[in-house]
């Protein structure tokens, strides 16, 4: 009866310490903000738990580092804080500050875009934010490692947030440096067999604009095989991107002549450029294709996407799409 006595009166010192401490380490926070003061903090991409609780405490937004940390911790939406600068109120719990953090709407100079648009498209989205300045000078550009100054590819497609008074230079090398991230992940910026790292940008902004998701890694296949054995890509949004066209699910035979270095119809082996700046998937299906012989692909109608290597199931898949088509399933 002692020994249960006693581990009794053990079990509820130790609650008892617990719920001490527990009292003591939120005491060591603001229970409610009393300011009415707002002030903007910036997260930094690659900032840590750690980093951002120092910034918190030091902006006064929260009393201590340790109790914002040891939150987040705790709380698997901690990882989900975006970069950019975030306006928050200051003398505030810790809980309430990741709230806050966590609050798109408190982001200040939101800018995004989706993957698959073109260098073009992105810098008048860029030149019609309030909270880029200026226009490129033309003297911002990608790696050495990839042997080229075009920009086309290499501006990722993200949420940023951008300060106000933020360049557009300073804005595109934020772009460059996403995509560094993003190819050193999916290990474009390694290269494959035969294969450079621009090489791969380049089919990987034709996989971005020509395929859904779930076709990435097939409609990569396609065009690996075809390159191997000296047959023309046959793709047609690298002679929409030449015509500066969107949209054309069948070209007109006409197009199909233009003597562009982009016609890939007329040309063999890769366009020039990339067609388009592609998202993380397409870039890991390129350097990670399926495997499969297929040299044909066709949409037959939304959703379905058919692969072969035979050419004349191809041509019965095309004509099954033009039936589909003028039956208005594409509009």
């Amino acid at each position: 009866m002692k020994k249960i006595l006693g581990l009794v009166i053990s079990v509820l010192a130790s609650t008892l310490i617990a719920i001490s401490f527990h009292n003591a380490f939120l005491l060591n926070d603001y229970r409610a903000s009393s300011s009415n003061e707002k002030i903007q903090i910036i997260i930094e991409s690659g900032d840590t738990g750690f980093d951002i609780a120092k910034k918190l405490t030091e902006s006064g937004v929260i009393k201590a580092s340790k109790v914002f940390y040891k939150i987040a911790l705790n709380d698997s939406r901690a990882k989900s804080i975006a970069p950019g600068v975030h306006e928050i109120d200051t003398r505030i719990s810790s809980i309430s500050a990741l709230e806050q953090l966590l609050d798109a709407k408190r982001i200040i100079g939101i800018f995004g875009f989706s993957e698959g648009l073109r260098k073009v498209e992105i810098l008048e989205l860029l030149s019609k934010s309030d909270s880029v300045i200026g226009k490129p000078s033309g003297t911002i550009f990608p790696s050495k490692s990839y042997g080229t100054k075009e920009l086309e590819g290499f501006l990722f497609p993200a949420q940023y947030s951008f300060e106000p008074g933020t360049t557009a230079d300073q804005a595109i090398s934020k772009m460059i440096e996403r995509f560094n991230f993003a190819a050193k992940k999916s290990k474009l910026d390694q290269g494959i067999t035969g294969y450079s790292p621009y090489q791969l940008l380049i089919i990987a902004s034709m996989v971005q604009s020509e395929g859904d998701p779930e076709d990435f890694a097939k409609v990569s296949r396609v065009i690996f095989n075809r390159l191997e054995i000296g047959m023309p890509l046959q793709i047609n949004a690298t002679i929409d991107y030449a015509l500066n066209l969107r949209g054309n699910i069948r070209l007109p035979y006409k197009r199909l002549e233009i003597n562009s270095k982009f016609n890939t119809y007329k040309y063999r082996g890769l366009p020039p450029t990339p067609i388009s700046n592609p998202g993380e998937e397409a870039m890991a299906a390129t350097v990670n294709p399926v495997a499969g012989n297929w040299l044909y692909y066709v949409t037959v109608k939304p959703g379905d996407t058919r692969f072969t290597r035979s050419y004349e199931e191809f041509i019965g898949w095309a004509n099954e799409f033009r039936k589909n088509e003028k039956a208005g399933l594409f509009e």
